[in-house]
């Protein structure tokens, strides 16, 4: 039986370097080898083609970086979790480097490289993929718990100390995927132990207690990376979610303001943007964003995602407006979808484009206008789009009164911010659909809802999943004490000091004068008898609560 030949699509921008690197890699064996000069490129040959590696250039010339199209292309499903990426780069500032490393390569190669460089770094990924293989076919298959369980089994044998390292580092993110934060906290916390100085240990650590709500823990690990050119501006982006999860918006603000204004990434734009927009200051977004629209006039890709993002803060605006004070809004917020809108890219950005338009002609007072532009639009097309135009989505077939379609596709939403573990995707996405569910009268449904389902986890003692829950439903509706209550009862029994931004302490007093049912009175005595018995375990220092103030 024939051995199939390993699949390798390059992605170079320079004629010669991408020829350089086919035939150096060439040399190395029976390779199927296909060449492309930017993502877009790439784009178009995934889908006629799997590949098993991608190595691709950071720098493509007047395109997105390498980093935005991996990104973008994995987003799609075009890029599978088999599929090795490795990175070539001659640029060597610690903000390149951060980006590259913050997506898990396979490999990164610095150039000039030399030939021994590329096969060593070849050789040692393709063994290891061998290896690692029926992991990865089972993360095609969407099948991550068989994936996790393949890892489990392979670790307790032999393996080399670089293998085990790359399987150690599949496991973690699994955890982090299947969020099993707990266990991922205590597998980098085992890895730093033994050697603190390993980076991708940290940011595993950092993401693990981020998104299992040990917030404090997060601002405690980013202070130290503040300090280091590699990781400082990521610390900054991490802390300024942080921030902005605890609705100190001024503050998170003046941490991105270390940040260089040409050093912003699109993600951390997009969290400025919310720091102004929540502090009330409209004029700032938009300046913001227009200078990053027009810094990026060359980058067409990124210039028309900054675009998007101004026409989306103009609708955002006309939303918040009374009817005959939208007309500039709206035309300002037309002008820019159209202009962003003159290359189509695929079905996602049509879809984007189409279901803000119909927000546009909604807040017209247009219903015509909008039932037409969506006319051939399904519930599967908004549930296989981006979060926000699933929110665009929701808020157009809510106003045309197809109920059933927009309630599909706002359940489908929470399916997919729970599974997001993007920590700025999920602060921006979290924060869009609260003001939503607010804005359309579902926050007291959605806070019931998921109050009952925390009930069912907590009463199944998964006391960590029901904690999430409750903190949720308190967040739809804090008017209601039995949210608050039940949050603040998860709590004491884990002994937990805060979770994300309440703090256990402050939940004991802010129930005191509160009118309570007999029941619940009664349950909250026992809760405060509990959190007295262990003072020491609910209290914190002045130093961790103001931690972050001083870094701004």
């Amino acid at each position: 039986m024939m051995k199939q030949k390993i699949k390798i699509a390059i992605v170079e921008d320079n004629t010669t370097a991408r020829l350089n690197l086919r035939s150096n890699l060439l040399s190395m064996g029976e390779f199927d080898i296909a060449s492309y000069t930017n993502g877009k490129e790439l784009r178009n040959g995934l889908r006629t083609m799997n590949f098993d590696v991608v190595v691709i250039d950071f720098h493509l010339g007047q395109n997105k970086n390498g980093v935005e199209w991996i990104q973008y292309l994995t987003e799609a499903k075009l890029i599978k979790p088999s599929t090795g990426i490795v990175f070539l780069t001659s640029d060597r500032l610690p903000q390149t480097i951060s980006q590259i490393l913050d997506i898990h390569p396979d490999i990164l190669i610095i150039k000039p490289y030399t030939i021994k460089t590329l096969h060593t770094s070849m050789n040692h990924y393709l063994s290891i993929r061998s290896k690692i293989k029926p992991a990865l076919e089972y993360l095609d298959n969407e099948q991550p718990e068989k994936a996790l369980k393949f890892v489990d089994d392979s670790l307790q044998g032999s393996l080399s100390k670089r293998a085990r390292a790359d399987f150690i580092k599949l496991k973690g993110r699994l955890l982090i995927s299947e969020q099993r934060y707990t266990d991922a906290v205590a597998l980098y916390r085992n890895i730093l132990e033994r050697s603190s100085n390993v980076l991708w240990a940290h940011w595993g650590l950092i993401k693990s207690e981020f998104l299992s709500g040990q917030w404090r823990h997060c601002q405690n690990m980013l202070d130290s990376l503040i300090s280091d050119q590699l990781t400082k501006d990521k610390a900054y982006e991490w802390m300024a979610c942080v921030e902005i999860g605890k609705e100190n918006y001024d503050l998170a603000e003046k941490i991105l303001d270390n940040i260089k204004e040409n050093d912003l990434t699109i993600p951390a734009t997009k969290l400025k943007v919310l720091a102004y927009k929540m502090q009330g200051r409209s004029e700032e977004a938009i300046k913001l964003l227009e200078k990053k629209r027009q810094s990026n006039f060359t980058v067409k890709e990124r210039f028309d995602e900054y675009t998007i993002e101004l026409a989306r803060y103009h609708l955002q605006l006309a939303e918040n407006s009374v009817m005959n004070e939208r007309a500039p809004k709206l035309h300002a917020a037309k002008c820019l979808i159209g202009n962003a809108s003159r290359s189509i890219l695929d079905n996602q950005t049509q879809h984007q484009r189409d279901f803000m338009l119909a927000l546009a002609s909604l807040l017209e007072g247009d219903k015509q206008k909008a039932e037409r532009i969506i006319l051939d639009k399904t519930v599967g097309d908004a549930k296989n789009a981006k979060l926000t135009t699933m929110v665009d989505a929701i808020k157009v077939w809510f106003g045309l009164g197809k109920e059933d379609k927009a309630r599909e596709v706002w359940n489908e939403v929470d399916r997919k911010l729970s599974a997001k573990d993007d920590q700025i995707d999920q602060i921006l996405a979290g924060s869009l659909m609260l003001e939503t569910e607010k804005s359309l009268g579902l926050s007291e449904e959605k806070a019931k809802r998921v109050n009952d389902q925390g009930m069912v986890l907590y009463l199944g003692n998964q006391l960590n999943d029901a904690i999430e829950l409750f903190y949720k439903a308190r967040q739809l509706d804090s008017s209601v004490p039995a949210f608050t209550l039940n949050l603040l009862q998860c709590l004491s029994d884990i002994k937990k000091a805060e979770y994300k931004d309440q703090k256990t302490l402050v939940l004991v007093d802010e129930l005191k004068d509160k009118r309570l049912s007999e029941s619940n009175k009664k349950r909250y005595n026992l809760i405060r008898k509990k959190i007295n018995e262990f003072p020491e375990a609910y209290r914190m220092s002045d130093y961790e609560e103001h931690m972050s103030e001083d870094v701004a």
